[in-house]
């Protein structure tokens, strides 16, 4: 694919009492679309995928129009590779059958990427919601298309499987390089997945950026949550999780490289050192506070820079404010991991 290939949204949609209005622009690039439920984040991947007849506007890949003026290229001429909720796998096909249509390559490349190559004779009434997903992921990249649309690519998966699928997501992207748009619900799969996040709220976009720009400077309050995730880079050991200057405690099993997540909800503050010994308890002192928003957001500087959400009336509770000192607190079963 040429790498200035671009699809180029600019549309309207109406049904009932809902509106959904977008206008971006997707370069060869994975962009996570997040939201609250019901803010249209399928209904703008089904509008791109050409199967809401009533959007208007235009939808433009790498100059050709598939939306313009009203008139609408069908689904089936726009190379799309896409994955919805429904996996709509073939029951009279195979695994390898399923995966291969609509290609002529040969599918091999594709069953082994996904781990199918020993499913590759199932049919699809013998496979797990996991295994079925994954055939329907890798029927989408098989086709080389030239946009990728996968929405809640992982809902179907085991919990445990998740970041191995994850991971094999992200170099079939790396493979194709093309824009591709993810639905996701889970900030942690946003931020590792996607290079760029486009947040809807309500059929409207309301931050379009990176991970650290939208940290920067949340717009609303669910951004604020969003984005808020604690996310670091470690190494996972049998005698712990190694992050920047501090070694930190995880109920998950998962070992070498990853990431590490934490919820600012999952972090409390104390004036002394907690009672009882939790497993991750370390002194900090608050960097910055912010109130605007319907929980404080503090920043907390220390041997692991960490942000909290608190309510107000814990935060009064503390007593403390920007340049205090506290201790910081978070339970081994709040400390994620996902392989990187």
């Amino acid at each position: 694919m040429a790498p200035t290939m671009t699809l180029e949204v600019d549309i309207e949609f109406e049904r009932s009492d809902f509106a959904l209005r977008v206008q971006t622009a997707i370069g060869p690039e994975t962009v996570a679309v997040v939201g609250p439920n019901g803010a249209g984040k399928s209904t703008l991947l089904r509008c791109i995928a050409g199967l809401e007849p009533e959007a208007r506007g235009q939808i433009v890949f790498d100059g050709r129009p598939w939306l313009r003026g009203g008139v609408s290229v069908p689904t089936e001429l726009r190379s799309i590779g896409m994955v919805f909720q429904d996996d709509l796998l073939l029951p009279h096909l195979d695994v390898a059958s399923n995966v291969a249509l609509g290609t002529t390559e040969n599918p091999e490349i594709w069953l082994k990427r996904f781990d199918l190559a020993d499913l590759r004779d199932r049919y699809p009434t013998h496979l797990s919601g996991g295994e079925r997903q994954r055939t329907a992921i890798a029927r989408a990249f098989a086709r080389n298309p030239d946009v990728v649309l996968l929405d809640e690519p992982l809902s179907a998966v085991d919990v445990e499987r998740r970041p191995v699928l994850r991971k094999q997501i992200q170099d079939a992207l790396a493979v194709l390089r093309v824009p591709a748009l993810v639905v996701t619900h889970d900030p942690a799969e946003s931020a590792t997945i996607g290079e760029r996040i486009v947040v809807i709220e309500q059929g409207a976009v309301t931050q379009d950026g990176t991970v650290d720009a939208l940290t920067t400077r949340p717009r609303t309050t669910y951004v604020a949550e969003l984005v808020g995730l604690n996310l670091y880079v470690g190494t996972a050991t049998e005698e712990g999780v190694f992050v920047r200057d501090a070694v930190l405690s995880s109920a998950d099993s998962i070992r070498g490289p990853v990431y590490v997540t934490i919820h600012p909800r999952a972090v409390s503050l104390h004036t002394r050192k907690p009672e009882g010994s939790p497993r991750n308890a370390w002194m900090g002192a608050i960097a910055s506070s912010d109130t605007s928003f319907d929980l404080a957001r503090l920043r907390i500087a220390g041997p692991i820079d960490i942000t909290a959400t608190v309510t107000h009336a814990g935060l009064a509770a503390v007593g403390a404010t920007v340049g205090d000192q506290v201790w910081v607190s978070v339970k081994a079963s709040e400390v994620r991991l996902q392989h990187r």
